[in-house]
């Protein structure tokens, strides 16, 4: 594998395994630490919050100054924050290990993608993504069974000693590879700052491709607060069946990533999302009717990770066909949007919203008629440059292709 690819990788693969390797775990948490079920979920949602807001001085941060020294401070954050996570015993110490581990992923996130945006192009650059997709996808698999296993026979704490040698690691895979960069004469100054992020907020396509990540985060993080706990009390999962079964339910990132590769070699990147669409109208109907079975509700919330990671690189191939330029701004405008605005309302869900696999079934049908609307108004995008298909590179007519 290409050295960048894998250097990308593994750093997204660091704020993967920050925001999901306690998630398998929670009901273990929420008892250790003498936590309520909202409470637990809480401190979970303080990661994505801070992560969330991190990104937007993180990624000007990446385009002015060049991606390698984020990279370090990011890991150095990350690896404190986690250390605070193996050692808490109180819900405050916990809970600002959370904080710090958010805030240290902003880095790995962005820099991840600035380093493919910055050393590929063309039909190169929508493989490396894809590449990276179906990374992203493999390591999500493998987390909850790894944390599952890990915490049934060495504890929570114990899980958080091994993620800080894997972040150990990675800091040092990435000073022996990192791509050599140049600065930018972008300002940092607040008011310029909001301009930017104005900007690309207004742009007339912005909303509609941030639609394609912010839809199956939403689903994501609303299912996977609510997830454990329906295992827990309604299936009488242990801690270790729970790791198990949201393994296979990570399987559909890898099946979702891998397949939206194929298709963008041989489709317009639209026809990928139109596609792959109504695996959202079929987890609905499975959570609704099929909601006592196990084997049911875990492949209606594979169908969601399908989803996720299906429009992932769609979504990555507008970022940089939309804002080449600055795409750590524009990745870091949507991650904070998604995390600081839905990841509220996925734990406010939980919480007043959501009381039964119905209540789930719901959000999802409403979620893939937002997806339809943007899928829409991105298929009259008139330049012909975004509309780049898979190795070939033949420019095409975005009308024709879409």
């Amino acid at each position: 594998m290409n050295p960048y690819i894998a250097l990308a990788a593994f750093l997204l693969s660091c704020s993967q395994l920050a925001s999901q390797i306690f998630m398998p775990v929670l009901p273990d948490i929420t008892q250790n630490l003498a936590l309520t079920e909202g409470a637990s979920q809480a401190i979970i949602i303080s990661f994505f919050l801070s992560l969330g807001a991190s990104q937007l001085i993180a990624g000007p941060l990446c385009d002015k100054y060049g991606s390698r020294p984020i990279f370090i401070g990011g890991q150095v954050i990350l690896i404190m924050g986690t250390l605070l996570c193996a050692v808490a015993e109180s819900p405050n110490t916990f809970l600002i290990g959370r904080i710090l581990q958010g805030i240290g992923s902003a880095a790995p996130v962005l820099v991840s993608r600035a380093i493919l945006y910055a050393t590929f192009n063309g039909s190169k650059l929508n493989s490396a993504m894809g590449n990276l997709a179906i990374s992203a996808s493999i390591v999500a698999i493998i987390t909850p069974l790894c944390a599952g296993t890990l915490a049934e026979h060495f504890s929570w704490q114990g899980m958080s000693y091994a993620l800080i040698a894997y972040y150990g690691f990675v800091m040092i895979f990435g000073l022996a590879v990192f791509p050599t960069e140049q600065s930018s004469a972008m300002s940092l100054r607040p008011s310029a700052l909001v301009k930017q992020y104005q900007d690309i907020f207004l742009s007339r396509y912005f909303a509609s491709m941030a639609v394609l990540k912010w839809a199956p985060t939403f689903l994501y993080l609303t299912i996977q607060l609510y997830f454990p706990f329906l295992l827990r009390n309604q299936f009488n999962f242990t801690t270790e069946q729970i790791g198990q079964a949201m393994t296979v339910c990570m399987g559909g990132l890898l099946v979702g990533s891998s397949l939206a590769k194929i298709m963008q070699k041989q489709i317009g990147h639209l026809k990928v999302v139109v596609y792959l669409w109504p695996a959202l109208p079929l987890s609905a109907l499975t959570f609704w009717f099929f909601h006592d079975s196990v084997y049911a509700v875990t492949l209606a919330y594979g169908a969601i990770l399908f989803i996720f990671g299906g429009f992932f690189p769609i979504y990555m191939y507008y970022v940089g066909h939309f804002h080449k330029s600055r795409s750590s701004t524009a990745n870091a405008l949507v991650g904070a949007t998604e995390l600081l605005i839905f990841s509220i309302i996925a734990w406010l869900a939980n919480q007043y919203v959501i009381t039964g696999p119905d209540s789930i079934s719901i959000i999802i049908a409403a979620t893939s008629v937002i997806v339809i609307f943007a899928a829409k108004n991105l298929a009259k995008a008139k330049n012909p440059n975004h509309s780049i298909q898979g190795t070939s590179n033949a420019i095409r007519n975005t009308k024709t292709q879409n």
